[in-house]
């Protein structure tokens, strides 16, 4: 098995077939939002008041994936802008096995009880992340379903990746 991010190639290929699988299955398309930081740094009032929720809103971007993708899947394998954007956003040091915290993104609360809490597993690698919340989540373990079409996810400052502290040896 080749190390992470260092497949030539075949990972995307491998994605890009599911996605096209996926289309000619039916698979909805899914819609959500995802608001960078910047707009949403006061945590208090993103998630308290109505006002400053909605300017939140009108400052994030639209995302559009299949159901039954990731949001680790969107951000690393995802069609149009606003996958593009999303991957300037979200790392994903270790290819969505839950072995870092780099996918963390934050459920807004109106969505939190639909997408789930996180098992003890993830709660693990998010207790490594920069500056979790409660409603923080990995976006390797958020699986898009018709029930999130709409979801809103705040994107952190930035990320903890504890993969850069791996002292890995080079093959010689």
């Amino acid at each position: 098995r080749p190390e992470v991010g260092e497949d030539a190639g075949l990972d995307d290929l491998a994605k890009s077939v599911e996605q096209e699988l996926a289309r000619v299955e039916g698979r909805t398309e899914i819609n959500f939002k995802c608001v960078p930081y910047t707009a949403w740094s006061n945590l208090d009032d993103a998630f308290n008041s109505s006002v400053a929720y909605e300017t939140m809103l009108r400052s994030g971007f639209d995302v559009k994936a299949l159901e039954g993708m990731t949001v680790t899947d969107v951000a690393n394998h995802g069609d149009g802008a606003g996958a593009q954007t999303l991957q300037e956003y979200i790392e994903c040091a270790c290819s969505g096995v839950m072995a870092c915290s780099t996918c963390q993104v934050v459920v807004h609360p109106n969505w939190f009880v639909r997408v789930g809490e996180p098992d003890e597993d993830e709660q693990d690698m998010l207790d490594l992340a920069f500056d979790p919340v409660p409603t923080s989540r990995l976006g390797c373990q958020v699986v898009l379903s018709k029930e999130l079409d709409g979801l809103v996810l705040l994107l952190p400052q930035k990320s903890n990746n504890i993969m850069d502290d791996i002292p890995f040896e080079d093959p010689k």
